[in-house]
């Protein structure tokens, strides 16, 4: 995946890493910062501790994306399958809550179903 964004993305705009998502994040401040199908393995405490560094990386009026699988709030609209203990997707409320107390607030949630697009401003 980083091999084909590296090959498509414009090298002087962007800059791809390899990292834990519990690690500290790159020194910002960023304009976006963008994350797709990663957090849903972090407990609840853990992604509230990375919204809050997430917050705390972004430029004022910046930009938090979260693309990742979420526990809908009617289990009958559950498609993606997932591994218990592994995979530890929580509801879109909960994320967006954390996310308010991370201080990321004007909160959208674009998804449905068990998969979301939460998009956060500072």
């Amino acid at each position: 995946m980083l091999r084909a964004a590296g090959e498509s993305l414009p090298g002087e705009r962007v800059e791809l890493r390899v990292g834990r998502i519990q690690d500290g994040l790159p020194e910002g401040p960023f304009d976006v910062i963008a994350s797709a199908l990663c957090v849903h393995h972090l407990d609840g405490t853990e992604k509230a501790e990375l919204f809050r560094r997430v917050r705390d990386s972004l430029a004022p009026g910046g930009r938090f994306v979260l693309a990742d699988l979420v526990l809908p709030v009617d289990p009958a609209a559950a498609r993606t399958p997932y591994t218990p203990g592994f995979d530890r997707p929580d509801s879109v409320a909960d994320q967006v809550r954390w996310m308010k107390r991370g201080r990321v607030r004007r909160m959208r949630d674009l998804g449905g179903g068990d998969l979301a697009v939460i998009v956060g401003r500072t």
